[in-house]
């Protein structure tokens, strides 16, 4: 049986008044105001656990505030408070734009060097303030690689492969 990849589509703020409402951001553009997903899920205990929609107020097209059936009361929010948002990876493109610049779509790709071959698998990809980073988990360990044009020989998404000209000692670091 095949499991549903989690990506994620924003966080959540701190709670809102004393209801168990959040503030949220959406890392990703709405395509419209007025298709909402029904629930997200939030990963709990390494579970990914739905959380339905009771009430949402947008502010724009990445803002607002919402409140989860499951969630009552200030107590309770915070528990859940900076969490991130997800959605399973093929409900994203019925509420969301497709954004050129999400790089996120490279998590579960193969990583080969130009010259050593197949070295692993990117199982996340972080938008630091100078670069976008890609972990990479190796059979020793991991480590990070800028995602940049410089960097990288060719992508084949239909095989989820990425070919990365790998500087010398950055898999050491």
């Amino acid at each position: 049986m095949a499991t549903d990849k989690y990506i994620s589509v924003g966080k959540l703020r701190k709670p809102h008044g004393i209801s168990g409402a959040f503030g949220f951001l959406l890392n990703r553009e709405l395509k419209s105001l007025k298709k909402i997903p029904p629930h997200f899920f939030l990963e709990v205990k390494g579970n990914y656990l739905p959380y339905f929609i009771q009430n949402i107020e947008l502010q724009d097209i990445q803002t607002g505030y919402l409140t989860f059936e499951e969630i009552s009361n200030r107590e309770d929010a915070k528990l859940l408070s900076s969490s991130d948002l997800y959605l399973p990876e093929k409900d994203i493109k019925q509420y969301f734009k497709k954004d050129a610049e999400d790089l996120s779509t490279y998590i579960g790709y193969t990583v080969f060097d130009t010259e050593k071959g197949e070295i692993g698998i990117i199982d996340d990809v972080l938008d630091l303030p100078l670069q976008v980073m890609a972990n990479v988990k190796t059979a020793n360990g991991e480590f990070m690689i800028p995602i940049t044009e410089e960097l990288i020989e060719s992508i084949d998404d239909k095989k989820k492969k990425i070919v990365f000209i790998i500087p010398e000692g950055l898999m050491d670091l």
